[in-house]
């Protein structure tokens, strides 16, 4: 008599066990997945903003109309408008209406500290009064682009050309400084994720629009020459930013929470002295390279 070919499956129990491991994986895997999506996603909309808000400043600028206007509504509503679709414009006193979350700590800074959407160039960064060439009290003003991001803007008729020659007051050389939320009064209204900034500098042919991605902490103190290798050791992407890009991130300081310290840029002026840029004050001047700072790295 044949034996019967009995297929052999899987008991109630081991079923049972392999969906709870299944289970167990996937609970792992999926934040890692997800948080890395939205980080892409994040990483696209600055790249985005920067492409559009900064080459539309920028082209203005090359027309030499930047600093014809008499203040961020009129800049917005009479110039940028020719170079930019601009769905919606509120202004300061109703910039929740473009999608700017302005409710009292609603907002969250880079360093992870709950805050109030700035209103005024006096709030985005201390030492702003020192400048010479900058109005404090000047407000900004919003709007919606066609592809739904809220933007506040801050203008400064009154920004200066570069200077490599002296030592200065960086909040002058500030042109436009737009902060951006790529998805409006959601959540999670936090600055590295939906809003970012983008910082026109200069108001002649050497303009400049940048939008650094700033890593959270410090890197290591360090002089000059070391301080690459300092943020390179904190993480293998990250680089010392450039001058132009360090003066963005101390115009939207507060927005960042780097209130105070002095920072090497990448930029050397000469054989012995390299750009440094204060956080309190807004100094933009040479120091000798063998001189420690403090290192805050950006992201490629």
């Amino acid at each position: 008599m044949k034996k019967k070919n009995l297929k052999k499956g899987f008991t109630l129990a081991e079923a049972l066990l392999t969906i709870g491991i299944i289970g167990v994986v996937a609970a792992m895997t999926l934040p890692t997945v997800i948080n890395e999506t939205r980080d892409k996603e994040y990483a696209a909309a600055r790249k985005k903003a920067l492409a559009t808000i900064g080459e539309a400043v920028r082209l203005i600028t090359i027309q030499g109309d930047i600093r014809y206007a008499e203040n961020a509504q009129d800049f917005v509503e009479n110039y940028l408008k020719k170079q930019l679709q601009i769905v919606k414009t509120c202004d300061n006193n109703n910039l929740r209406d473009c999608g700017i979350e302005t409710e009292p700590n609603k907002m969250v800074s880079l360093a992870e500290q709950k805050m109030t959407m700035p209103k005024t160039i006096n709030e985005l960064a201390p030492g702003m009064s020192n400048g010479l060439a900058i109005d404090t009290a000047s407000t900004s003003y919003g709007f919606v682009m066609s592809n739904g991001y809220a933007v506040n803007l801050f203008y400064n008729p009154s920004c200066l050309s570069d200077n490599k020659d002296a030592n200065h007051w960086g909040q002058d050389r500030v042109c436009v400084n737009a902060i951006y939320d790529m998805n409006g009064l959601a959540q999670p209204n936090e600055v590295g994720k939906d809003i970012g900034f983008v910082t026109i500098l200069y108001p002649d042919v050497r303009t400049i629009a940048v939008a650094p991605d700033v890593y959270k902490q410090n890197a290591a103190g360090a002089n000059f020459d070391n301080a690459g290798a300092s943020c390179t050791n904190q993480n293998k992407e990250n680089t010392l930013p450039n001058r132009d890009e360090l003066l963005a991130m101390y115009y939207n300081a507060n927005l960042l929470g780097i209130t105070s310290g002095g920072y090497w840029s990448a930029s050397q002026a000469s054989a012995e002295l390299g750009w440094y840029q204060g956080f309190g004050n807004g100094h933009r001047y040479r120091s000798a390279k063998s001189n420690g700072g403090s290192v805050r790295c950006v992201r490629r």
